[in-house]
């Protein structure tokens, strides 16, 4: 009831994350939309520049919260969901590779994906830089609550509902988390050159699902992260 009683509040959140670049690197210019969204499989949904980013980012925390791995095959995208897989094709030349999204980003004007340096080796724009790709839809993510449910149980652990190169757009996913868990009090922690917005620690991988489910029903993305042995002492 506490939710519906300030929807007022959330819708005027909501809106502004909506043009908030959640990523940990520079914001983009304004609200994006899921170009995918009634994409068949298989299909081109998305034509235009894709990059690549490398060293000076190896070995940091993407935006899903995994440490980047510029050899893996995997990509930054500024609307698509976690873990969807993409085929990104050179227009240029007609090589093909298959990334996995888990970051966010390009947010330069025209880009539509930064690719890792291994997906960038394979279509043969290392030293040219950028090159004109079809993007095609392989699977869709949003699979993070079933990944959660698969930890131990008993395995106490936190949620991450957001990650942010700008403190003030945390803190405006912060004011939409404080109308949909009235009772569970989300804050804002740096961490690696950006700004996480974390639940406290939660008993149990049941009890984290449970939070995971919730967002989702706002269309906001989480993901389970176990407490370090520092946080259970």
């Amino acid at each position: 009831m506490a939710a519906m009683k300030t929807f007022p509040a959330l819708a005027a959140c909501l809106l502004l994350l909506l043009a908030a670049a959640c990523a940990r690197r520079a914001g983009g210019d304004g609200p994006r939309l899921d170009p995918a969204a009634a994409a068949p499989d298989g299909e081109v949904f998305q034509t235009g520049v894709a990059s690549w980013y490398g060293d000076d980012f190896h070995g940091k925390t993407t935006a899903d919260g995994e440490l980047y791995d510029m050899h893996k095959l995997t990509a930054a995208h500024p609307d698509l969901p976690f873990h969807t897989l993409v085929e990104v094709e050179n227009l240029e030349n007609g090589r093909r590779v298959r990334v996995r999204i888990n970051d966010r980003g390009p947010f330069l004007k025209g880009r539509i994906i930064d690719l890792s340096l291994a997906a960038a080796r394979r279509l043969g724009i290392e030293e040219k830089g950028t090159a004109t790709v079809n993007l095609r839809l392989l699977s869709r993510g949003g699979d993070m609550p079933a990944r959660a449910a698969a930890r131990s149980p008993d395995r106490r652990c936190r949620v991450q509902a957001g990650a942010f190169a700008v403190r003030e757009n945390a803190e405006a996913l912060l004011l939409a988390l404080a109308d949909i868990f009235p009772d569970l009090a989300f804050r804002v922690e740096p961490e690696d050159g950006i700004f996480k917005v974390l639940s406290p620690e939660l008993a149990s991988a049941d009890a984290c699902s449970e939070v995971l489910q919730r967002l989702a029903l706002y269309h906001l993305e989480g993901f389970v992260r176990e407490s370090s042995a520092a946080e259970e002492n």
